[in-house]
């Protein structure tokens, strides 16, 4: 049972789990909302894919254990191609 209601229309929201992120998001307006601190996670996963983009190792795993799952399910969507994380955070 969700314990938070849509400051929109007061309908519960959906908790959605990525990459180590909760987001709560209004099944009705698909607005999405973030606790303290997620911001940040979301800001150092983006910063560290580009930075994996530009053809450099990763400069620290902070995501990556716990992304397993998540970047094996982003693979094939696009022939094989695999998707940014980015994309695929907001893909509900």
């Amino acid at each position: 049972m969700p314990l938070v209601n849509s400051p929109i229309d007061g309908a519960p929201m959906r908790q959605i789990h990525r990459f180590g992120i909760e987001f709560d998001v209004c099944p009705t307006t698909g607005g999405v909302w973030l606790d303290k601190g997620e911001l940040e996670k979301l800001i150092a996963l983006v910063k560290e894919e580009a930075y994996e983009e530009r053809g450099h190792p990763s400069g620290g795993a902070t995501f990556r254990a716990r992304a397993v799952d998540d970047d094996e399910r982003s693979r094939g969507r696009d022939g094989g191609r695999k998707r940014s994380r980015l994309s695929d955070i907001f893909d509900f």
